[in-house]
């Protein structure tokens, strides 16, 4: 037999079989926790994706390259009160009624995470407001969008999450409401604790230095007939007394200092009284590049440095305390520490309005205050707060 019978008989090597033709599979390329990865197996249907699609708790859309929308879940007929539109993708804000955040301007087609995400693009959290005769009072949203691509990387469409952010949008709405209301309520009381300290120290105060100045000069001008009179030495200790009541008053009403010498100041003066008035030594170290903070501000962190010294002096018996002011870029931080006998934070919360009032005052101006404190080991008291500068017009205005 010749070699080319041989080689017309002889069987061809083993090879792979065709692999049939079937549908492309489709993987979605996701970003953002909002934005799941999806890879179904190589046996996935249409029935399949739709009923993943319909499982998404949150709104679920999907494009085609030609901007049609293909695939619409029934969480995101919810969020928008109506289902996919057959129109133009440029119709799609006029049609859904999308707006930007501030709830009045259209959504710029250009800017839609879903052509965005045509583009090629990944977008992640991106807020809008819809509003349509189905939505009149509106609903905010939160949208993840990304491009879909084949087996082969080539791109299919686009994908996008949908959030509905509503309940989110109006929890935050109502606590900043609170706030703005308590950041009026405490600038009104500071403003009154002001005038009520101008008329005690114009008025009360004026009239005893008044009186005072009498008894005096009756005391001196009949000095033979009223020599050792009990009755006049103690009424003229009686006004003093009152004069020193009354400033303490107004020292209360008022920081001493705060309005012409500034947060500084009025520190070092409230540091220096604590020293003189207790058995604890106050010192006061700072390094700050600020002028002048707004008014609420000021008042703010000179009565959290006012309370924490109060709690030291009277409940640590601690021979020395430190309070220190810095600023680190837009951030101010103030912290009162001693070394005294601590407490037990646990119990102190509950009983304890002074550390309370300090959180509250902190969370009012959008900062934080941490309380460090353990039996026998001592107290840390520290506040952070966003730096609000005075407006020029109120430095000019305690200058002159």
């Amino acid at each position: 037999m010749n070699k080319n019978s041989d080689s017309r008989n002889r069987k061809p090597e083993s090879a792979d079989p065709p692999r049939p033709a079937r549908e492309q599979d489709t993987v979605v390329m996701a970003r953002g926790d909002l934005l799941p990865e999806i890879n179904p197996p190589k046996s996935s249907t249409a029935g399949m994706m739709q009923a993943v699609f319909d499982a998404l708790n949150e709104g679920a859309a999907l494009v085609d390259m030609q901007g049609r929308l293909v695939k619409f879940n029934a969480a995101a007929e919810a969020i928008f009160g109506m289902g996919p539109t057959t129109g133009p993708s440029e119709n799609w804000s006029r049609e859904y009624g999308l707006f930007l955040p501030d709830g009045r301007t259209p959504f710029p087609y250009e800017q839609l995470p879903l052509i965005r995400a045509l583009r090629g693009e990944h977008v992640d959290y991106l807020d809008m407001f819809v509003r349509n005769p189905n939505l009149p009072d509106g609903k905010w949203v939160r949208v993840c969008a990304s491009p879909i691509f084949d087996e082969r990387g080539m791109q299919t469409g686009a994908m996008a999450i949908i959030r509905d952010e509503t309940q989110r949008k109006k929890i935050e709405a109502a606590l900043e409401s609170e706030r703005r209301f308590l950041r009026h309520l405490i600038t009104t009381q500071d403003r009154d604790r002001r005038l009520t300290s101008y008329d005690l120290h114009d008025g009360v105060v004026q009239l005893m230095t008044g009186a005072l100045m009498r008894l005096e000069a009756l005391a001196s001008k009949r000095a033979d007939q009223l020599a050792g009179d009990e009755d006049l030495a103690v009424s003229m200790q009686l006004v003093r007394e009152a004069m020193d009541e009354a400033r303490r008053l107004i020292g209360g009403l008022r920081p001493p200092g705060l309005e012409g010498n500034g947060l500084i100041g009025a520190i070092e003066f409230l540091v220096e009284e604590h020293s003189r008035r207790s058995a604890m030594h106050v010192k006061f170290v700072h390094a700050v590049q600020f002028q002048r903070l707004s008014a609420l501000q000021e008042s703010t962190l000179f009565r959290i440095v006012q309370e924490a010294l109060n709690n030291a002096a009277k409940h640590s018996g601690a021979a020395e305390c430190r309070v220190e002011l810095r600023q680190e870029g837009p951030w101010i931080h103030v912290e009162v520490r001693d070394a005294g006998r601590g407490f037990d934070l646990a119990q102190a919360r509950r009983r304890q309005y002074g550390l309370r009032g300090i959180d509250e005052r902190a969370r009012l101006l959008g900062g934080s205050a941490e309380f460090i404190s353990y039996p026998g080991q001592g107290t840390a008291i520290r506040v952070t707060l966003p730096l609000i500068n005075a407006p020029t017009d109120d430095i000019a205005a305690t200058e002159l």
